[in-house]
């Protein structure tokens, strides 16, 4: 890890202009952006990119979307590192009504947060990426290697399962592969997910699942109850509430972290014809696994977990059990040197080291570890205006201004430890 005039950076640091990452914040906030609707938000950031010194493309995904890449190009001799942020957000305009942290509009509140959609997840950290490039270039500052952006589409947690198919449900990291595969490469990548403050160096995979129990469909004049795909599905449904906490506990961490599932939807039926019996019941469920398993162990553990309840109970025979989405979970060494740039640089600014984490939720770290790019979560939005870390479903998204002020200078020092100061 490369030593850094302290006086350098902080008057890097000096440069921080507050109202300037408000307003750009803001700016982004006020831009409608839901996954597949990417369009307009690409558009601004490659605007800003630009406008910071950055040689900058938007590569087009498909369907009107875009990735904003930019790349500030060092003097040589140095490391890159880009920093990774995803445009959707994780909520639509749909839930505008909801109240200030569910509106596209950015609204500061008390001159200490900023309420809106991607406000928290997770278009603050574009903005934060951005100002610490800019302060470096205002104090004067040279650079040895590279400095990537990448403000990508399409990270949300959706898939497209049955007749749900289109841009609004292509998640799941589809411009962040699109973007490693097509020149958005560096030697370490930094993601600003709302982390409060915290260092992820490792989190969870995801394997959904779709169980379809078969029934009968015929008038209720001629149903029999123990042939209803619906009731039928309760002894699948126990089997896999049964089956959760031993899954958890077998999958404990030594700092006794846990993955968690959740039956996440249940179909059957139609709602707008009771005389009939459904068909079928499809029950989904979301399994995460530990950072260093795969998807297919825990497919196959929920396989067998069903194959064993219908040889038990043959009224199930036919049951299937499918995957339609899966993505492996994802770690970096403790000891890497990301995490030291980080943690020297987290300790320098703020007078203490980060705390560290694993993180149940998915992101495009592992994406980017798996086309070797040394990837961590580490960003600035994450805390709770009524106190506490993590997200308020009754407040929705926000950002709290300082912490943001803290964490670009953070991201000042890791540019200048990873890419080096040329003289």
């Amino acid at each position: 890890m490369a030593a850094v005039d302290k006086n350098l950076v902080a008057k890097a640091v000096e440069q921080i202009d507050r109202d300037r990452l408000i307003k750009m914040v803001m700016d982004l906030v006020d831009i409608p952006s839901p996954t597949g609707y990417e369009g307009d938000c690409a558009r601004a950031v490659h605007q800003m990119l630009g406008e910071a010194n950055y040689d900058s493309v938007l590569q087009p995904i498909g369907d009107e979307r875009y990735n904003a890449v930019g790349r500030w190009q060092g003097q040589g001799g140095g490391k890159s590192l880009m920093f990774n942020g995803h445009l959707d957000t994780s909520f639509g305009p749909e839930q505008a009504h909801r109240g200030l942290g569910y509106q596209c509009k950015g609204t500061l509140v008390d001159d200490e947060w900023i309420y809106g959609m991607g406000s928290f997840n997770m278009k603050s950290a574009m903005a934060t990426y951005i100002t610490a490039s800019e302060c470096i270039q205002k104090a004067g500052i040279k650079l040895g290697g590279d400095v990537v952006i990448a403000g990508v589409a399409g990270e949300i947690e959706k898939a497209p399962v049955n007749d749900h198919e289109g841009p609004m449900y292509q998640g799941y990291g589809v411009g962040t592969k699109f973007a490693i595969t097509h020149g958005a490469i560096a030697d370490f990548c930094i993601l600003g997910e709302p982390t409060n403050l915290m260092l992820i160096g490792q989190h969870c995979g995801s394997c959904w699942v779709k169980i379809t129990v078969p029934g009968h469909l015929i008038h209720t004049a001629w149903s029999d109850v123990d042939k209803n795909a619906i009731n039928k599905s309760r002894k699948v449904l126990d089997a896999i509430h049964e089956w959760i906490p031993d899954y958890q506990e077998r999958n404990t961490l030594a700092d006794g972290f846990q993955p968690k599932v959740n039956v996440s939807a249940i179909e059957g039926g139609w709602s707008w014809r009771g005389a009939r019996t459904p068909d079928n019941c499809v029950i989904y469920m979301d399994v995460r696994t530990l950072p260093d398993k795969f998807p297919l162990e825990a497919y196959n553990e929920v396989r067998s977990l069903v194959d064993s309840l219908v040889a038990k109970n043959p009224e199930l025979q036919g049951t299937k059990v499918e995957t339609f989405m899966t993505t492996p979970g994802t770690s970096i060494p403790e000891d890497h040197e990301l995490i030291q740039n980080i943690v020297q640089a987290h300790t320098d600014q703020l007078g203490e080291a980060p705390k560290r984490a694993t993180e149940v939720w998915m992101s495009d770290a592992a994406h980017m570890n798996r086309y070797g790019i040394p990837t961590v979560n580490y960003g600035s939005a994450g805390r709770i205006r009524t106190g506490g870390g993590g997200f308020s479903t009754h407040q929705g998204e926000a950002v709290h201004i300082d912490d943001m002020m803290d964490i670009i200078k953070v991201y000042i020092q890791c540019m200048m430890q990873i890419c080096g100061v040329v003289e």
